[in-house]
């Protein structure tokens, strides 16, 4: 017996969702990378500018406070396991023994936050399909994760880069890394979440009608 036309035209339909979905979040990554790597040598602007914001917004005192002595002990944990001596204050890493450790300073300004605007411009269109809501939490929840874990690994790189091969390349990778790091991240992140994270409503209805 064959299956009801309707029937196949919603399977159908099932099917291309996650093209379909995906294609906008795609397309918006594929954009910010391009304007962003056209863009690099503006970028220390652009983030002087979004760091005069939130001056203006007195959020540096609560990222200086809280975040900041936060992540420096976080980054001292993942270091701790490459087999070099670190230690910590609140605004700075030291690594190395001897009575010169190598100072990692970490400013307010540096923690991270602009990744997180990054990741906010994607998620309107993420997750502005016909999902549920417990899949979009699931999906806002794990990209919130991972802003932490990229910029802790961010940090943690910087300063490896620092004590091995100096204050130039640690320069480099901390005006360019990062931005490039957060891309590539974003991409993969979406990927993720639209073909193994996000479920759709229609899936549902089409599940209810069988």
């Amino acid at each position: 017996m064959s299956e009801p036309v309707s029937d196949r035209m919603s399977f159908s339909a099932a099917a291309e969702m996650p093209a379909e979905r995906g294609r906008d979040t795609y397309q918006l990554i594929l954009l910010l990378s391009a304007v962003t790597l056209l863009l690099l040598p503006f970028i220390t602007t652009f983030n002087e500018f979004m760091t005069a914001m939130v001056m203006t917004m007195q959020l540096d005192g609560v990222l200086r406070e809280w975040i900041v002595p936060a992540e420096a002990r976080m980054v001292a944990v993942l270091l701790s396991p490459l087999g070099v001596d670190v230690s910590v204050s609140s605004t700075s890493i030291y690594i190395g023994g001897g009575d010169f450790p190598l100072p990692v300073f970490i400013s307010w300004n540096c923690v991270g936050w602009q990744s997180l605007i990054l990741f906010a411009l994607t998620v309107k269109t993420g997750l502005g399909g016909r999902y549920t809501l417990a899949s979009q939490l699931r999906a806002l929840s794990l990209g919130l994760l991972g802003i932490i874990w990229i910029n802790l690994l961010r940090i943690a790189g910087i300063a490896m880069v620092a004590y091995y091969f100096g204050r130039l390349p640690a320069v480099l990778a901390h005006d360019y890394g990062g931005t490039v790091m957060t891309i590539v991240w974003l991409a993969l992140f979406w990927y993720f979440a639209i073909n193994y994270v996000l479920e759709s409503k229609d899936d549902e209805e089409v599940e209810a009608i069988e």
